[in-house]
């Protein structure tokens, strides 16, 4: 699409479990980090000390069981539960059902979600959910 996210195409594990491709997005920006050093003659030096991916990851009317997605992949009670741990992931990539993927450690710069919906009868509720991930 015009804004250079990708609608469906990837196939996304988040720990090792598929993550659902109900309405999802997913978009990647590069960031460079530098590290600036004053020399003895006091110019100032940058020096690229790596290359870091970020991941933002939205769905919409996002259900929060699994077996509502479209795919009966993991939805929202999954990523949710994530979130709060403080830990640190393993996102996995597949562009290709033949491309082998990379697989990134990361971290949870940050996580947003949005009621939308519930539906009394099924206990299901659908949300708005943004999430970004970044390497370390």
């Amino acid at each position: 699409s015009a804004d250079g996210s990708v609608d469906v195409y990837r196939l996304c594990k988040l720990n090792n479990r598929v993550l659902t491709a109900h309405n999802r997005k997913l978009s990647i920006s590069v960031n460079y980090v530098y590290d600036d050093v004053q020399l003895l003659s006091g110019n100032m030096r940058r020096f690229l000390k790596g290359v870091k991916q970020s991941f933002k990851l939205d769905w919409q009317f996002l259900p929060s069981k699994a077996d509502k997605t479209v795919d009966g992949q993991y939805g929202r009670d999954y990523l949710q539960g994530l979130v709060g741990n403080g830990q640190l992931l393993e996102f996995f990539i597949q562009d290709k059902p033949n491309d082998a993927g990379v697989t990134y450690t990361v971290f949870v710069e940050s996580y947003n979600e949005d009621l939308v919906r519930r539906e009394l009868n099924t206990g299901t509720h659908f949300y708005n959910v943004s999430l970004v991930l970044r390497e370390t």
